[in-house]
C-alpha cells in the first residue's frame, strides 16, 4: 500500500512540471510548492509506515475489513493552495468490522474412573460431595442402574461391571465424573417352593411339577423321588398307604431339598365268585357247592358263607325225602363288603321199592 502511494505522488509531480508554463519570474515560487509537495509525499510515507508497524504489532483478532472509499488523487500544486492539497492527498482512514466470538459454557468431565465394589442383594447408597465456586445452588444425577441419588438395592443374578455417570449442574454450567460399580457374585442355593401334603384314591392318576428357581439365574438339576419320579405316577388297588416324597435342586455347587407326604386312600375292590351254578341231583346224592372266589386286595381275608341246606362246608347228602327245589344264598365278605349269590338246587324224586325191614310171628 505504502508503494501505491509514493508511485501515485511522483507521477503527480511530473504531471505539474510538464502543464505550468516555464517562466523565469514564476521559478521561485514553482521551486517552494513542489518543495513542499515532497515533504507531504515524505510525511506521508513516515505515516504509512508507522500504521504498518502498528498493525503488525498488533494482536491477531479475527476480522474483516472493507476498504469504503478510495484515497482521491492530491490536485496540482497550481489548482488549490497548499492546505487543500495537503488535505486532498491524506487518505481517508479505513473502516474495519471486527467479528467477536461468543464463548458458550464448556462442559467438564472428570475423566478419573472411582470404584465401588459390593456383594449381590446389598443395597448401594452414594453419598456425594458437590460444591459450587460461586456458592450456586448444585443439582445432580445418576445414571442407571443407579437411581436418580445414587441409589440401589442389588439382586442374586446382578453380578458384573457398571459404568454410571454422575452429572452435577448449577444451571449454567454442568460436570460430570465417571464411576464403576462391581457387584460380585453370592452363589446361593435353589430355592424350592414347599409343596402341602394331600390325599388322593386309589385309582387315582397323580401329576406333579416341583416348582424351582434360582436365584443367580444359574441352570437346576431336580429331582424326585419314587413313585413321583416321572412326575406322574397311576395308583391302583394295592398303593393304599402313605408316601413320603423328597425335591432336591442343584445348581452344580449347592442343594437344597423338601419334602411332603401322599396319603393315598384304600378304594376297596369287591370280592369275585364264580363257580357257583345251580345244581340238579336226585335223590340220595350228594350236593357240593365249590364258588371260587378271588379278591384284588390281596390283603384282604375273604369269609364264604353258604345258607341251608348246604351249610358254609358246602356239602349236602340228600335223602329220598329232599326231592324238591331249593335255593341256597352263597355270599363271600372280604370284611369291608360283601357280595351274594343264589344258588338254585333240584332234588329229583327217584322212587325206591319197598325195603322189607324186619320178618317175625305174629
Amino acid at each position: 500500500m505504502k508503494k501505491v502511494w509514493v508511485c501515485t505522488a511522483l507521477v503527480m509531480v511530473l504531471f505539474v512540471i510538464g502543464c505550468v508554463d516555464y517562466k523565469a519570474y514564476d521559478l521561485p515560487k514553482e521551486t517552494k510548492e513542489d518543495a513542499d509537495l515532497v515533504t507531504e509525499i515524505a510525511d506521508l510515507e513516515k505515516q504509512l509506515a508507522a500504521e504498518e508497524k502498528t498493525a503488525n504489532e498488533a494482536p491477531v483478532v479475527k476480522e474483516e475489513a472493507k476498504v469504503k472509499e478510495e484515497p482521491k488523487e492530491a490536485a496540482p500544486p497550481t489548482a488549490a493552495p497548499k492546505e487543500e492539497a495537503t488535505s486532498a492527498s491524506t487518505p481517508k482512514e479505513e473502516v474495519k468490522e471486527i467479528k467477536t466470538e461468543v464463548a458458550l459454557p464448556v462442559m467438564q468431565e472428570d475423566t478419573s474412573l472411582q470404584t465401588v465394589t459390593v456383594k449381590e442383594n446389598e443395597m448401594i447408597r452414594l453419598k456425594v460431595d458437590v460444591k459450587d465456586p460461586d456458592d450456586d445452588p448444585v443439582t445432580y444425577t445418576f445414571s442407571k442402574p443407579l437411581g436418580q441419588k445414587g441409589e440401589w438395592k442389588t439382586e442374586y443374578g446382578d453380578a458384573g461391571e457398571y459404568l454410571v455417570t454422575l452429572t452435577a449442574t448449577d444451571g449454567k454450567l454442568t460436570s460430570t465424573k465417571k464411576m464403576k460399580i462391581v457387584v460380585q457374585r453370592v452363589n446361593v442355593p435353589p430355592v424350592i417352593e414347599p409343596t402341602v401334603d394331600f390325599a388322593v384314591q386309589e385309582g387315582d392318576v397323580v401329576k406333579f411339577t416341583p416348582k424351582v428357581r434360582d436365584p443367580n439365574k444359574d441352570s437346576i438339576t431336580i429331582t424326585v423321588s419314587d413313585p413321583l419320579k416321572t412326575g406322574t405316577w397311576k395308583t391302583d388297588h394295592t398303593s393304599a398307604g402313605d408316601y413320603r416324597i423328597k425335591v432336591e435342586a442343584s445348581d452344580g455347587e449347592l442343594k437344597s431339598a423338601q419334602e411332603f407326604k401322599i396319603m393315598v386312600k384304600d378304594v376297596n375292590v369287591l370280592p369275585v365268585m364264580s363257580n357257583a351254578k345251580d345244581l340238579t341231583v336226585n335223590e340220595g346224592q350228594t350236593v357240593r357247592l365249590e364258588p371260587k372266589v378271588s379278591d384284588l386286595d390281596e390283603k384282604d381275608r375273604l369269609v364264604v358263607t353258604i345258607s341251608e341246606p348246604v351249610g358254609n362246608d358246602g356239602v349236602w347228602q340228600t335223602s329220598f325225602m329232599d326231592h324238591g327245589q331249593y335255593s341256597v344264598n352263597v355270599s363271600v365278605s372280604d370284611g369291608k363288603d360283601t357280595i351274594s349269590r343264589k344258588v338254585k338246587i333240584t332234588v329229583l324224586d327217584i322212587n325206591m321199592p319197598p325195603e322189607i325191614m324186619e320178618i317175625a310171628l305174629s
